[in-house]
């Protein structure tokens, strides 16, 4: 049988949202690493979604979802994703929308240190999702959503000192990336300090505004201009400047 443990009780005022719900339904083999991470998620699940909606400025967001949101454990994930230690699946419930994160005990296992960041990073995700009712690519730009997910979960600032110091001073500009390039996992630090120098020059309120006016369907383009109040070209210029300097602060010296 599964058994599905709702995380906290619905209020009356807010009935109509979902609450997160952790799937105890793990068979695999990994059954003292299950026990260990079911309870650390049910501990941190409602933690990361009241402090994920906080800082995307999506309130709403303390008290539940739109549509359902399972947290199940597994042994392995898809292909692309083989090593992640949790990661995000689209769903449907009963011809709905629905989600689940999953936590994948073969990673958990053996690299438990960066699991607490890692389900603040899909949760953000979650959260995107779940406010488009979909792939939330759909609406927001993968450099939006990846800057956004390492910027709630801090693990932005490792990745940039992590590719920083793969180079020297001098070649810290291979690093930079450009927003509207082709997505790849390369562009993540680039993608992180796009959103930081958003919330370093123009405060976590551009931050916030630039995730409503992209989920109320504005261009990426509006989006940043309202936002921020610089035409696209020059908050592109701006982010490859403040990107520049943070790499090569960070790089190894040329000598």
């Amino acid at each position: 049988m599964t058994l599905v443990f709702f995380l906290f009780a619905l209020s009356p005022c807010v009935w109509a949202r979902y609450q997160a719900a952790l799937v105890k339904d793990y068979a695999g083999r990994h059954q003292e690493e299950y026990i260990t991470q079911f309870d650390r998620v049910r501990l941190l699940v409602r933690q990361a979604q009241v402090e994920v909606s906080a800082r995307l400025g999506l309130i709403q967001y303390k008290e539940g979802f739109q549509y359902p949101l399972l947290i199940r454990f597994d042994d392995g994930a898809p292909p692309g994703v083989e090593h992640a230690l949790a990661y995000v699946q689209l769903m449907q419930n009963n011809g709905s929308f629905a989600q689940q994160l999953v936590v994948n005990l073969d990673a958990t296992a053996v690299n438990p240190m960066d699991f607490d960041k890692i389900f603040y990073h899909e949760m953000t995700h979650a959260v995107l999702n779940d406010v488009v009712g979909g792939e939330a690519s759909g609406k927001i730009p993968h450099w939006v959503q990846e800057g956004l997910a390492q910027y709630i979960s801090e693990e932005g600032k490792d990745r940039v000192i992590e590719e920083a110091q793969s180079v020297k001073k001098s070649q810290a500009h291979f690093l930079l990336a450009d927003l509207e390039g082709p997505y790849t996992a390369r562009a993540y630090p680039q993608y992180y300090l796009a959103i930081e120098y958003l919330n370093e020059k123009h405060t976590v309120n551009a931050v916030q505004a630039l995730v409503r006016n992209l989920i109320l369907g504005k261009s990426t383009v509006d989006a940043v201009e309202d936002s921020t109040g610089l035409p696209w070209a020059k908050f592109q210029d701006e982010v490859r400047e403040y990107s520049l300097k943070v790499f090569q602060d960070k790089a190894r010296p040329d000598f």
